[in-house]
């Protein structure tokens, strides 16, 4: 009986014991399976009403560092405690939406010294929206970084209507990939200053515009690329997208003005795959890049590019979507832009139905998709048909087995009615092609098509000049096909069709008519915060004019076909 009862008594010890070791096992299991499982918040990113407590979670054994202001986490930020109480970041004070070297215009001396044109930039006098943007990190014992996590929180914004039916994008990176006098993209910094060394005296005036010196914000590459974090609320205010990307200034000249279009690239190296995880433009595939872009040379109006595109969608060349929306900048108010399509290889395989391998594309007579072998088939076709007479029948048909004839007259139809000049043609132009043909893919068959891009100067300005003159005067390719018969009666018929249809009044006013009422207070904002200037009554006379040349512009283009062609071609 003493002998079974102790040996009860030392099975119940053991049972125990393997009890406690059991719920150790689970513990460590858990804490090691969490610590593996990432870090997450416990409130989703996005928009919230009032003020919330934000947790990290999923670090497990690990040390969590936290930071508010866009910078990457280190072992030195703030160490996560257990809560993060969260409100609306406004009331904070302007820091980067403070700063001055973003643009060679501030530095006024120098601009009216050598330049013309000061924009009048400034600062806001006031507290920017703002919109609380968190990064967290978690480190091993060693310091190693094993995870990371950011997420941006838009608290008290139900008030503030004028942001309502716009996407909302919000860029983090660390500052410094910004805003470093040495490595930051979006200054002057010391590119600049190493260029006003260069800059003659008072006698001997500086060519090229203020917006043309050289500065931080030129560097052009892979090398000018810097990894960020973007995330895309949609218009009803849940999350799109949230992704690790690269991001490079955007743009020629635009690239000294304010506010500065943005190219957001996808890469394995930020986010393990080489397409974003979701379609922003809703065509049913991810692309690898698409610009944040800010209306370059119309960027206080923002309408040029947004109307002509939209216009002219159903044309027979490129187009892109443009999404009107609110950009906030390392957790700051950065202005209104569009989020557009970008011509890359995967534009055309989403849109066209081409192998991304086999796409080739020319702006401006350079190869931007396509290998160097690829360069001389664009000069190679403009070559042939200015060297050759259109009016011969075999001639032409070789042209038409070069290019989409559809596309070209389309594309250049619709040019001279919107009053392109200036800086087109031959600048400003584009134009793609499948390397090879591919049968049943009937745009995989080697001829070039136009691609629409930077109407935002030159254009929808001088009802009455006469652009298809100008067009046969400037372009030797245009000017040949214009001597065919048949190419000229499709032309005319074409551009009376886009002036008559595409631009017709009903839908003219029903484009600036939403224009006007969905962007107007958006833009206003938008403006004060880079002008210290709404420009309300600048935008409605702006709009106003445009419909105007819009609604004029037929009466025109029936001139000019009827002096330039003649009249049969009214007919």
């Amino acid at each position: 009986m003493d002998s079974g009862l102790f040996k009860t008594e030392k099975l119940g010890k053991y049972r125990f014991l393997l009890l406690a070791l059991l719920l150790l096992f689970i513990f460590f299991w858990y804490t090691y399976r969490s610590a593996d499982s990432g870090l997450f918040f416990s409130e989703e990113p996005g928009y919230y009403d009032g003020p919330i407590s934000l947790e990290i979670q999923g670090a497990g054994r690990y040390d969590i560092y936290y930071t508010l202001d866009g910078t990457e986490p280190t072992p030195d930020s703030i160490p996560y405690d257990g809560v993060i109480y969260l409100e609306d970041a406004t009331a904070h004070d302007n820091v980067y939406s403070a700063r001055t070297d973003v643009s060679t215009a501030f530095l006024t001396e120098l601009v009216d010294k050598y330049s013309e044109g000061n924009p009048g930039y400034a600062v806001p006098g006031y507290k920017v929206d703002k919109c609380n943007v968190v990064r967290a990190a978690a480190f091993d014992k060693s310091g190693n970084c094993v995870d990371s996590i950011c997420g941006s929180y838009f608290i008290g914004f139900a008030d503030k209507q004028v942001y309502d039916g716009l996407l909302t994008v919000s860029l983090i990176t660390d500052p410094k990939n910004l805003f470093d006098y040495d490595t930051g993209i979006y200054v002057t910094g010391r590119a600049f200053d190493a260029f006003k060394e260069l800059l003659p005296d008072e006698n001997t005036p500086l060519r090229g515009a203020w917006w043309w010196w050289n500065a931080n914000y030129s560097a052009r590459g892979r090398e000018s690329e810097r990894p960020a974090h973007i995330e895309i609320m949609n218009a009803d205010k849940t999350v799109l997208l949230s992704e690790d990307c690269g991001i490079r200034i955007q743009g020629n000249g635009s690239r000294g003005k304010l506010p500065k279009s943005l190219s957001v690239y996808a890469r394995r190296e930020y986010a393990g795959s080489d397409e974003f995880s979701e379609d922003i433009f809703g065509i049913g595939d991810e692309s690898h890049k698409f610009v944040l872009f800010s209306g370059a040379d119309d960027t206080e109006y923002k309408i040029k590019d947004y109307l002509i595109h939209t216009m002219e969608e159903s044309l027979n060349f490129c187009t892109m979507d443009f999404l009107p929306a609110s950009l906030f900048l390392d957790g700051e108010f950065w202005g209104v832009y569009y989020i557009t399509e970008s011509y890359h290889s995967d534009y055309f395989e989403d849109h066209y139905g081409v192998s991304q391998e086999e796409v080739i594309v020319v702006k401006e007579g350079e190869i931007t998709e396509g290998s160097e072998k690829d360069a001389g088939l664009y000069q190679e076709m403009r070559a042939y048909i200015s060297g050759n007479d259109m009016t011969a029948e075999g001639n032409y048909k070789k042209a038409q087995s070069l290019i989409d004839m559809d596309s070209y007259i389309d594309y250049y139809a619709a040019q001279i009615f919107i009053g392109r000049s200036g800086d087109w043609p031959g600048k400003n132009e584009g134009a793609w092609r499948t390397r090879s043909t591919v049968s049943g893919t009937p745009y995989a068959d080697g001829r070039w098509r136009w691609l629409l891009y930077d109407v935002n100067s030159g254009a929808l300005d001088a009802v009455d000049e006469d652009t298809l003159a100008n067009v046969v005067y400037l372009d030797s390719v245009f000017a040949s096909l214009f001597k065919n018969a048949q190419f000229k009666e499709q032309f005319a018929e074409r551009l009376i069709y886009i002036a008559e249809e595409i631009y017709s009044p009903e839908r003219v006013d029903t484009f600036i008519d939403a224009y006007l009422n969905h962007m107007m207070e958006p833009l206003c904002m938008s403006n004060l915060r880079f002008n210290g200037r709404d420009l309300r009554t600048e935008k409605q006379e702006n709009a106003e004019r445009i419909r105007t040349f819009l609604k004029e512009r037929p009466g025109y283009i029936y001139e000019f076909i009827e002096g330039d062609m003649g009249p049969q071609y009214l007919e």
